[in-house]
């Protein structure tokens, strides 16, 4: 048998288990009988001062209704209450029976018998004298109308009561039953507390039996691991030998370039040396996955680096992860920032695509990339009204040949769009106004060279000509100065400049060029800026002749400058002509930016000259802002830096 059980190690652990759990039952069943003999004894006799209080109780509750029955047939003389007390008496007899009958202590001898000296007491005194003062009430020998203890004294029987009498009833308080029921209740709470007492020690004894059936388990079970000790030792050291073997099997998982770390003395045991060369094993695995964890974090840190918004979908969990970006071009929170993983994206894609304007192609392409289907196409959006444009593509991610994931970038092209927007309306804007003004010189041109015609008429072909060559430099120069502002090549000859005088020059060229706009300005003649006369020229020229050309009905031009400002002049030029759209204000200061509306197109133009005033007048380190309502005509504001001459400013 032995033999058998050193085969194999489960084989030991069952041996070593099953003898563990036998003698655990055979000890446990030791104690549970003992405990269970004693705990039935104690309530046994716990039920039995409980069967004897509850009789007890019975018993003095029967005693005061007989009591109250017959004192209602004492005032009512009715005989069914009579007999109703004749029913109590037989009660009380067999309850007094039973006490006497079971009595085993003392304590419920000495009850038994003071209930039964009580209610014969009762039964031979009391009530034969109750009954003959009804019956003397009903033949009329007595007439009082209350029970009087004199008259109830003539009707008593006269016989003497036995002189060892524990309850002395004499003739002058026959009648009076309250006293019966007190002797009855202290009777009663005498034995009532003996019961009481008795269940108290019951009680404690029950706590102690439980307490020394507790001693004896704890006591058995520590005799059991002895015994299990001494059974287990052979089995242990079998076990230390098979131990051996693992670690001789264990140390093939170490990595070769690992150097084993000496194992001290105290540890060189066959756990220890199997703890030591697993941690060898654990160094190993825990610097591969450092450097796992370390490529993992480098791929997670350069996708949250770039700008290009990015979504994983991982087709097998339906995973979804984003860098940084996406969170940032859709709007998004990140629930929790870190930067050493992707954000996993919870979001669904109605929410996503909030601010998308093509909703219908966007949710379909995500749809498609997010199922896993083979996209080869790109799709372009705009998002927030055209404010921003996003090009969307995905690309198939394969591991080891099978496909795990779709990888969708999302890339910013609002420059590029823009650009390109810029580029056509370029040559749109500028093959348009290239070609009127060169129409018309060719034209004239053609006539005064095929043509005699007289010398007036020749005078004004000459000045149409001039008029439309003038126009040509104007659109040239307006694109050179664009082109060497964007590229910071513009230069400003800055010096103290009156700001009355530059103004001046500028409304008297225009108020002599057209006859349908009253032109006015309000300048002190002292106030100074420190600027580039010529492009201050410049700036003003082009607002004026926006203010004439967008009033193609006339109306009044006013040029007023505010010089109680702290922070500098401000030059307002107002014109009540066509107005402006609220939607074309923002971009209205960009290049080629031209309101679309009717008006706008009759007039024409290149959409440079704002936004050559515009660079304008942050070269001078000032602001422009404009106010407008469609059909009331405009204000543009321009605030400058103030001049302040030394002395002032000494001063």
């Amino acid at each position: 048998m032995k033999a058998w059980i050193d085969e194999r190690i489960g084989r030991q652990f069952l041996f070593v288990f099953y003898l563990f759990i036998g003698l655990i039952l055979l000890t446990s069943l030791a104690v549970y009988v003992y405990t269970e003999n004693r705990i039935e004894q104690t309530t046994s006799s716990l039920e039995h001062v409980s069967e004897r209080r509850t009789n007890a109780t019975e018993l003095f509750e029967t005693w005061q209704s007989m009591q109250y029955e017959m004192r209602g047939y004492v005032l009512l003389g009715d005989e069914e209450l009579l007999a109703r007390v004749k029913e109590k008496q037989d009660l009380i007899e067999t309850q007094t029976a039973w006490f006497e009958t079971n009595a085993v202590t003392a304590k419920e001898q000495t009850y038994a018998g003071d209930a039964r000296a009580l209610f014969s007491a009762y039964q031979q005194r009391v009530m034969p004298s109750l009954e003959r003062y009804v019956v003397a009430k009903q033949e009329g020998t007595v007439t009082e109308p209350f029970l009087q203890m004199p008259t109830l004294g003539k009707v008593t029987p006269q016989t003497e009561p036995q002189a060892d009498r524990k309850f002395q009833i004499n003739s002058k308080s026959a009648a009076d039953m309250s006293a019966s029921i007190v002797d009855m209740e202290t009777v009663f709470t005498e034995y009532r507390n003996a019961l009481n007492a008795e269940e108290n020690q019951l009680r404690e004894q029950l706590a102690t039996h439980t307490k020394w059936a507790q001693v004896l388990w704890l006591l058995s079970l520590l005799g059991v691991l002895f015994v299990l000790f001494i059974a287990a030792r052979p089995y242990v050291k079998r076990l230390t030998d098979q131990l051996q073997e693992l670690i001789t099997n264990s140390e093939r998982l170490t990595d070769d370039r690992v150097i084993p770390v000496p194992v001290l003395a105290s540890t060189r045991n066959e756990v220890g040396q199997l703890t030591e060369s697993f941690r060898q094993m654990a160094a190993s695995l825990s610097s591969q996955r450092y450097q796992v964890e370390e490529e993992r974090e480098k791929t997670a840190r350069l996708l949250h680096s770039i700008r290009d918004a990015v979504i994983y979908v991982e087709h097998t969990t339906h995973e979804k992860l984003a860098n940084q970006a996406l969170f940032v071009m859709f709007n998004q929170a990140i629930t929790k920032q870190n930067e050493t993983d992707l954000y996993r994206l919870d979001v669904d894609l109605e929410e996503l695509g909030l601010q998308v304007d093509q909703k219908d192609s966007f949710f379909s392409f995500m749809r498609r990339a997010f199922d896993g289907e083979a996209m080869e196409e790109s799709v372009t959006f705009s998002m927030n009204q055209e404010e921003r444009f996003i090009r969307m593509y995905a690309e198939k991610i394969h591991l080891r040949g099978t496909r795990h994931g779709t990888m969708l970038v999302f890339r910013d092209v609002t420059q590029e769009t823009e650009v390109d927007r810029l580029k056509t309306e370029l040559v749109a804007t500028v093959s348009h106004e290239l070609r009127t003004p060169l129409t018309s010189i060719i034209g004239f041109t053609e006539l005064m060279r095929y043509r005699k015609m007289p010398a007036e008429r020749t005078d004004q072909y000459l000045g149409m000509i001039h008029k439309e060559t003038l126009r040509l430099e104007d659109l040239i120069s307006n694109l050179l100065d664009v082109q060497r502002m964007e590229s910071g090549k513009q230069t400003y000859q800055n010096e103290p400049e009156s700001l009355y005088d530059i103004l001046a020059e500028t409304i008297a060229v225009h108020q002599g060029a057209s006859q349908h706009h009253d032109l006015s300005f309000e300048c002190d003649n002292d106030i100074l800026v420190y600027g580039d006369r010529n492009r201050l020229n410049q700036l003003f020229t082009n607002l004026l002749h926006n203010a004439i050309k967008y009033s193609p009905n006339g109306g009044k031009v006013a040029v007023s400058v505010t010089n109680d400002q702290s922070d500098g002049v401000e030059i307002s030029v107002t014109d009540s002509g066509i107005g402006i759209p609220t939607s074309a204000l923002p971009k209205l200061f960009d290049k080629f930016y031209r309101v679309d509306n009717s008006a706008s197109r009759k007039i024409g133009g290149t959409g440079l000259g704002l936004a050559i005033c515009k660079e304008i007048v942050e070269g001078h380190d000032g602001t422009i802002r404009v106010d407008s309502r469609v059909g009331l005509g405009s204000t543009f504001t321009i605030v400058l830096p103030k001049y302040i001459e030394e002395d002032q400013m000494s001063g």
